[in-house]
């Protein structure tokens, strides 16, 4: 009773167990903030042990800062970034390899260089340096078995971007073939996956200084003629490649069926299905061949989509080859021809 008495006098009540673990937790969170503010302070190795979920957040934020997004939206993981890392390296090195060009025997294995994958390789683009040789081999089989070189037939290409692959396209142009460019080009608003930004002064610029180079040469057939600052047999076309056709934007009259049509255009399924029905089932000559880029490329998996789509409504092209990072599609009846070559 005199302690209850001397509590009073001093103004002091009797705390409730609610209240007592109310003040208990208030000193626990400002404990916890003091520690956390000291933390950030206290060298990495010094901080106490965080709970893993913590740990998981951290590391995705510093992933995410170190590699940002891929295109598809996907954060790669360590290994994917391993794995793009060494086709880098790899595909460097191959280039190195491919400029140098063929051995000379006779000059005791000095090497000649190929002046078509110089030029390539001093382009900006996606296009591997490998390719050239798979588009000659294709170029020649043409020629030598199936009889094109006596046709009247044109080159084609959707998305040029800066022309580095259209180039090794055009190299292989027979005299009077016309090489259609089709791009969206400074018309982005048709770009719809920005799998690539096409740049016509620079398109036009390279191309002009490539063929005035390969012209030189003496490998190159081409009279010298410009229009619109372009070599007269390039013809150019800014327009959304899905809504194109044959009998709109192409004259078979005049320029005959495209004999080798590449397409690197939009990656969607969709824009993808319908540039193989453009270039495979309207516009292909019957003993030409199809290129579709990216097929493999763990960033547009719209490309092998649209791919496996089309060849499971149409019968008109079937693949015959894979390699660097194309699908090589011909008619059914000449994938024998072809591998042979």
């Amino acid at each position: 009773a005199l302690l209850s008495s001397v509590r009073c006098s001093l103004g002091v009540a009797k705390k409730s167990p609610l209240h007592h673990h109310s003040s208990r937790n208030t000193r626990m969170m400002e404990a916890s903030s003091w520690s956390s503010s000291v933390s950030r302070c206290l060298p990495r190795d010094s901080r106490q042990r965080q709970h893993p979920r913590g740990r998981r957040r951290r590391r995705r934020r510093q992933k995410r800062r170190r590699f940002g997004p891929t295109r598809s939206g996907i954060l790669p993981n360590e290994n994917e970034n391993k794995l793009r890392a060494a086709a880098e390296r790899r595909r460097g090195e191959d280039e190195k390899k491919d400029v140098g060009g063929n051995r000379d025997d006779r000059g005791g294995g000095k090497e000649e260089e190929d002046a078509v994958k110089t030029l390539v390789s001093k382009m900006s683009g996606f296009y591997e340096i490998g390719g050239v040789d798979v588009y000659r081999a294709i170029d020649a089989c043409q020629k030598t078995r199936l009889g094109v070189e006596r046709k009247k037939t044109s080159l084609a290409e959707i998305g040029v971007y800066h022309g580095r692959s259209f180039l090794a396209l055009l190299s292989l142009r027979k005299q009077d073939e016309k090489c259609i460019a089709i791009d969206c080009f400074e018309n982005q608003t048709n770009n719809m996956d920005e799998s690539g930004v096409g740049d016509y002064t620079k398109f036009r610029k390279n191309m002009t200084q490539a063929c005035e180079a390969m012209k030189a040469t003496g490998s190159f057939s081409w009279d010298g003629g410009v229009d619109s600052g372009l070599p007269s047999f390039i013809v150019p076309i800014s327009k959304d490649s899905t809504k194109m056709s044959k009998e709109t934007d192409f004259n078979e009259d005049e320029d005959g069926s495209v004999r080798i049509f590449s397409i690197d255009g939009s990656h969607t399924l969709e824009t993808t299905l319908k540039d193989l029905k453009l270039a495979a089932d309207e516009c292909l000559d019957k003993k030409g061949v199809v290129i579709l880029d990216d097929c493999f490329n763990p960033d547009w998996p719209g490309c092998i989509s649209g791919l496996a789509k089309y060849l499971s409504t149409s019968g008109q092209v079937v693949p015959f080859a894979i390699a660097y990072n194309k699908v090589y599609l011909c008619a059914p009846s000449l994938v024998e021809t072809y591998q042979e070559s």
